[in-house]
Order: C-alpha cells, then sequence, then structure tokens
C-alpha cells in the first residue's frame, strides 16, 4: 500500500553565487532533493521547513527569514508549502546519516544537467522557483505538484531550443 501524501515544506537555501542546497537521499534509488519533509500536526510549515532543513542537510536557517514561494496541491491530499532563504549559518552535513547520503550546492545549469538524478516533484518545484523569480510566474505561485511545468531553453546558456518540459 502506497504512503499517502500530507502536508508538506522544502527549502530552497541559496548560497551567495545563488547554488541551491541540495541532499540526496540515503534510500530508495538516492535520488536529489529540496532539504524539507513532513508538517507534523500542530507544527507550522515554516518551523517543518526550518527543522528538517537543519536535520538533513546541517546548516541553520530561521524560520522568520523564509519567504514563502509557492504552494503545491498534490494528490491524493495536502499541500507542500515551498520557500527560499539566502540567510543561513553552520557547516553542511560532511558524513552520511540514515537519511540523507551526501549534501551540497549545486548551479541551476547543474542540476539541469543532472536532473534525471532528482525526484520529479523537486525537478517541478525548482524550475516553478526559477520561473517565479524570473518574473514569468507570480509569487507566490499556487497550482498543482503534478503539473508539468516548461522553462524556456534560451535562458540556459547552452541551450538554444525553445522550451525544457519537466
Amino acid at each position: 500500500m502506497k504512503k499517502e501524501r500530507g502536508n508538506g515544506a522544502n527549502v530552497i537555501v541559496l548560497s551567495p553565487t545563488d547554488e541551491m542546497l541540495v541532499v540526496r537521499q540515503n534510500y530508495g534509488e538516492k535520488k536529489w532533493m529540496l532539504p524539507g519533509g513532513n508538517i507534523e500536526r500542530g507544527e507550522s510549515p515554516r518551523h517543518a521547513a526550518q527543522e528538517e532543513t537543519e536535520e538533513e542537510a546541517g546548516t541553520l536557517i530561521d524560520e522568520k527569514e523564509l519567504k514563502l514561494i509557492a504552494c503545491f496541491v498534490q494528490r491524493p491530499n495536502g499541500i507542500v508549502f515551498l520557500y527560499e532563504t539566502r540567510i543561513f549559518s553552520g557547516e553542511i552535513l560532511q558524513e552520511p546519516t540514515n537519511e540523507i547520503i551526501e549534501v551540497r550546492f549545486m548551479s541551476f545549469e547543474e542540476i539541469m544537467e543532472r536532473r534525471e538524478t532528482f525526484g520529479l516533484g523537486y525537478m517541478r518545484m525548482i524550475v516553478r522557483y526559477m520561473r517565479c523569480k524570473q518574473g514569468i510566474d507570480s509569487i507566490p505561485y499556487e497550482g498543482r505538484l503534478s503539473d508539468p511545468v516548461e522553462y524556456p531553453k534560451n535562458l540556459l546558456a547552452k541551450y538554444n531550443d525553445l522550451v525544457l518540459s519537466i
């Protein structure tokens, strides 16, 4: 039986050079993802995002510094909140844990090159984030996580096709 999804919160933590903090799962297909996780009963989305990011990546963030970028409805029920922050402290985890095998910062271009190694939902969140930051979509964006998202390839230097669909 498939686990029913509930509410979740993820964070795009940006380095001073605009690279995104990503973590790789230490289970299943060992896919890359954004730090974050489930929102527990009685917990605010911002607190869940902060706590999960600190637990998975080792970086300390302040929930008051999280900017809401998007709310995604996911099936069968639940909402995923996507936040952004540039303010963090501490060192990223260097040693694997039971949950996370690797933590690092990646540029958007590197993420796009390695998109098959990311979970589909996380790729959609990342691409939607970039669309929001470039003014293609409004902030906060509201939509379904299951909807495909397109990104104009001309905004990535190495592509000249019209659209990349995730």
